[in-house]
């Protein structure tokens, strides 16, 4: 069998368009091609019947909705590879806009940040790594814990992001120049109406806020001023048609909204505030 034959039988078992990218992953990845030599050998016969086995395991995986992320156990998240597990949300091109708009606020002056809910540690990692600033990486899941800890290793900030075991706010420490969450904002119904993938692999707890939706970002947003540094700023990811439900959130908490960030789709998904001087 040529790699090109076997790239042609995988598209049509999953007869979705969209995964061809990750079925020519999945093969560069089980074979250790790059991409370069994947095309340059697509005409050439497999001889690696261990890499044709995984290969046909983890397609097996792709085909029953399992997301590609979870399958390599890594994902890209602002040029970076982040390890990942079913523990850890997958990390998402949205919330890059978040990392994008805390660094220029953070600039190039030190500070103290607080990352709500951790996950994989993509947000803390990446602020600390943009910036001069330090960050408490807080999250409740004993597993995601596990995974945080192994991407702080990974990039060698022991010393920069500090991992700890808690729910929304630490029991100490503060108060911080920047706060950032990417917590749990679906609503049921979205839960629900939510793709396979996401539903049967994804943690629920990372996902689901309640009926309403915004549970999450209202307890985050009520409890922060006294958490801030004059001055400070709240950067909050949101989902879609919760802005006005935020903006009321914020008015009640005495912090100022000062942006609203939209995603690659147009949908306002990150909500900067910011606590009055």
């Amino acid at each position: 069998m040529l790699y090109a034959d076997l790239f042609a039988a995988a598209l049509r078992r999953c007869g979705k368009n969209e995964l061809s990218t990750a079925v020519e992953i999945l093969i560069e990845d089980s074979f250790a091609l790059s991409r370069n030599r994947f095309w340059i050998e697509k005409n050439q016969a497999i001889r690696d019947g261990n890499g044709l086995r995984r290969f046909r395991r983890r397609l097996r995986r792709l085909l029953a909705d399992e997301p590609l992320a979870y399958i390599l156990k890594e994902k890209e998240f602002f040029g970076r590879t982040f390890a990942v597990s079913p523990a850890v949300l997958v990390p998402r091109p949205e919330s890059e806009l978040l990392v994008e708009r805390a660094l220029e606020l953070l600039g190039s002056r030190p500070g103290h940040v607080l990352d709500i809910g951790a996950g994989s540690g993509c947000l803390a990692i990446s602020l600390a790594l943009g910036s001069s600033a330090t960050v408490t990486a807080l999250e409740k899941s004993r597993p995601a814990l596990r995974v945080l800890k192994a991407n702080i290793a990974r990039f060698g900030l022991q010393g920069r992001v500090r991992p700890l075991a808690g729910d929304l706010f630490p029991r100490r420490g503060g108060p911080f120049r920047m706060i950032v969450a990417n917590p749990p904002y679906l609503s049921r119904r979205d839960w629900r109406s939510a793709p396979p993938g996401i539903r049967c692999y994804e943690p629920r707890e990372a996902l689901l806020a309640g009926r309403a939706g915004t549970e999450l970002l209202a307890r985050i947003i009520a409890a922060a001023p006294p958490w801030l540094v004059p001055g400070g700023h709240l950067l909050l990811e949101i989902g879609q048609g919760q802005r006005r439900a935020v903006s009321g959130f914020l008015h009640a908490a005495g912090l100022r909204e000062e942006d609203c960030v939209r995603d690659y789709a147009g949908i306002e998904r990150v909500v900067v505030a910011r606590r009055k001087d």
